[in-house]
């Protein structure tokens, strides 16, 4: 590979991928070299391939996040079932907490 074509490289990419020539400058290096127009055919397939694919649409599952997640955390992580029931029970726990600081709180003297 010569430096002409790491020169050309990214020009030949947009090319394949605009469907358009190459600029003129590396135009006539392209015309002749079969490692640009090997790049350039490669370039010009995956960007057919991904076109068909960005047509279609793939929904993530529902809990991908969830599964990330507790996969990041390890053998700290909390079931997917438990989910719900901690966070009633952290809900419950914080509204008793408000509820004593409330009642217990100092009462002006009228």
């Amino acid at each position: 590979m010569t430096i002409v074509c790491e020169l050309a490289a990214p020009f030949v990419a947009n090319s394949a991928v605009d469907n358009s020539e190459v600029i003129w400058p590396f135009r006539g290096h392209t015309d002749v070299c079969l490692r640009c127009q090997a790049r350039h055919a490669a370039m010009s397939r995956t960007a057919r391939e991904l076109d068909v694919l960005s047509s279609e649409t793939i929904r993530a599952p529902l809990d991908l996040e969830w599964r990330v997640m507790s996969s990041l955390e390890g053998d700290l992580a909390v079931a997917r079932s438990w989910k719900k029931p901690i966070a009633l029970a952290a809900a419950l726990l914080s509204m008793a907490a408000a509820i004593v600081i409330w009642r217990l709180r100092p009462r002006a003297q009228s």
